[in-house]
């Protein structure tokens, strides 16, 4: 199992009740994102989100991508993810050959159909015909992506640069046990988490596995470490909750109403009521969406994601309120400490506990 980064660029309100500066946000994105590298940290993916306010500062993900590649010389760099109703194939097709180069080689890409009515709203794009669209959108970027060539009005095009043969290989986001089965059936690999308990995405990827074994799979979580099992908890704790807080504002349209299209949301529509009443670090938790802790607490919890079968864990630092110092801390005792023990085939399976 390899540890990569999700780095959402959240800005929670500070003890002033002001967001951080969204310049401090992409200088911060700069430095961890070098140590990250330094560490050995498989791979940073970046959202792209649109219209939510401090929820996340990632509206260009390839403009950031692109800064991180100068920076940096081995971590990878993935787009997680690019919502192809709201974007012309050819331009992504482009950005991904450009960055390619720019990176040497590291760019690693997700697609998917967005999950937030305000962002297709946006856009203008009507969510009821964001599935036709993607399917649509996906084949032609492959087509893109695959020729590096673009018939259109009975004219013939050349992409340049042209895309290179690295970047064939592709991510889907995966939520509904649908879309499992459609990313399988497309045979890219799967993004998954953090929309429903870890029980439920557990069963949808060994389905998905025994439908397409040479696909990858990789589950975000978020994550934080430190020495003092209480004191981990303490700092991160409340970060963490407000970004769940977060997710349930900007996913509760298409959660709690009857959305054409994201009729598996409103199936979920359930946990809304519930994660609002009792949401706690303990809960998510329980729920398989969090670890937190101590080394031993969280080596614990990842081992039982790594016998799991998953192929990488992908990290939420905290809820966007720790600072650089704080975050490459608690990557550094992740890759020192937790990962060898993980990934020790003499080590015995320990059963999840919950913790308040």
């Amino acid at each position: 199992m390899e540890v990569d980064l999700f780095l959402e660029l959240a800005r929670p309100p500070g003890p002033d009740g002001v967001p951080t500066r969204i310049s401090n946000v992409y200088d911060d994105l700069i430095t961890i994102a070098k140590a990250a590298d330094k560490l050995g940290i498989g791979a940073i993916w970046l959202p792209e989100h649109h219209f939510l306010g401090d929820y996340s500062a990632s509206a260009a993900p390839d403009m950031l991508l692109a800064a991180l590649a100068r920076e940096t010389t081995s971590v990878r760099l993935g787009f997680a993810i690019l919502p192809l109703p709201i974007h012309d194939p050819v331009r992504v097709a482009e950005r991904l050959a450009t960055l390619d180069i720019l990176s040497g080689g590291r760019v690693m890409w997700g697609v998917g159909r967005g999950v937030t009515k305000t962002e297709l709203d946006g856009f203008g794009v009507d969510p009821s015909n964001t599935r036709e669209q993607f399917i649509v959108r996906l084949a032609e970027l492959r087509q893109y992506i695959n020729t590096g060539m673009l018939d259109r009005g009975g004219q013939h095009f050349e992409l340049n640069p042209a895309p290179s043969p690295r970047l064939r290989e592709g991510w889907m986001a995966a939520v509904s046990p649908e879309s499992f089965d459609l990313a399988a059936q497309l045979r890219l690999s799967v993004l998954t988490g953090p929309f429903k308990p870890w029980p439920m995405i557990n069963a949808d990827l060994k389905r998905y596995r025994a439908a397409y074994p040479d696909g990858s799979t990789s589950f975000t979580m978020a994550t934080y470490c430190g020495l003092d099992h209480e004191e981990s908890r303490y700092r991160a704790g409340p970060g963490i909750l407000w970004a769940y807080r977060r997710i349930l504002d900007v996913t509760r349209t298409m959660m709690v109403q009857q959305v054409a299209g994201y009729e598996h949301y409103r199936k979920l529509g359930w946990l809304t009521p519930l994660l609002e009443g009792v949401l706690s670090l303990g809960v998510l938790e329980t729920l398989g969406l969090a670890c937190v802790g101590d080394p031993d607490h969280v080596t614990k919890r990842l081992r039982t994601l790594n016998q799991s079968g998953v192929d990488r864990i992908s990290m939420v630092l905290g809820g966007g309120d720790l600072d650089v110092s704080e975050a490459i801390n608690s990557l550094e005792l992740m890759m020192r400490d937790v990962m060898p023990r993980v990934l020790s085939a003499d080590v015995t399976a320990v059963p999840l506990e919950v913790t308040g």
